[in-house]
């Protein structure tokens, strides 16, 4: 009789698996309907709620780490120094020019 328990909770647990999995496709469905701004403040509400292991999950997911960003980020303060002294030169260049 413990064996048909089994089945029965089994079940049980796969049909509240199912339920769930139902609300997030719908509610994944309403999400893509609304507007960015609306998308952002749905977004707003839900980080606090969120642990860093949430996070960890959804960037794995979307197919980055954390590396990933913090080399963009280097990557793009680089290329924010190259350009204000590309800027420096120019002016240089523009001073020199406008003098002749």
């Amino acid at each position: 009789m413990s064996a048909d328990n089994n089945k029965q909770k089994r079940k049980k647990e796969d049909d509240e698996r199912d339920k769930v999995g139902a609300r997030a496709s719908k509610w994944a469905e309403e999400f893509d309907k609304l507007s960015e701004d609306d998308q952002y403040t749905y977004l707003e509400e839900i980080a606090p709620r969120m642990t860093r292991m949430h996070v960890q999950f959804l960037q794995g997911i979307i197919g980055f780490d954390e590396e990933d960003v913090e080399g963009e980020e280097d990557d793009f303060e680089e290329g924010e120094e190259d350009d204000e002294e590309e800027d420096d030169e120019e002016d240089a260049k523009g001073d020199d020019g406008d003098d002749e």
